[in-house]
């Protein structure tokens, strides 16, 4: 299950939680509105459980992303999927 991100709108940096009920191989990604991958937060394989991953609000090569709307999605091994939205104002 993937929850919704802490706080929205954000600024400088949010949560993201979401559980995983089985062993499984999960990546969690955020996109643009484009759909450009802007980072992948998570991508390995994890016991079930509970999980937090802050995201600072910067892509793959550090820098910082400008305001606007994000997509953020959690993908399973399990063939789960869940995309929800975010806000970064500065």
């Amino acid at each position: 299950a993937l929850m919704a991100n802490s706080p929205n709108p954000f600024n400088p940096s949010t949560q993201i939680a979401y559980d995983v009920p089985q062993q499984a191989r999960i990546t969690l990604s955020v996109f643009n509105v484009l759909g450009q991958e802007v980072v992948r937060l998570v991508d390995q394989v994890q016991a079930p459980g509970r999980y937090v991953v802050t995201w600072n609000g910067r892509n793959a090569r550090g820098a910082d992303v400008s305001s606007g709307v994000y997509l953020y999605r959690l993908t399973s091994g399990t063939g789960y999927s869940d995309t929800r939205r975010m806000t970064l104002l500065k």
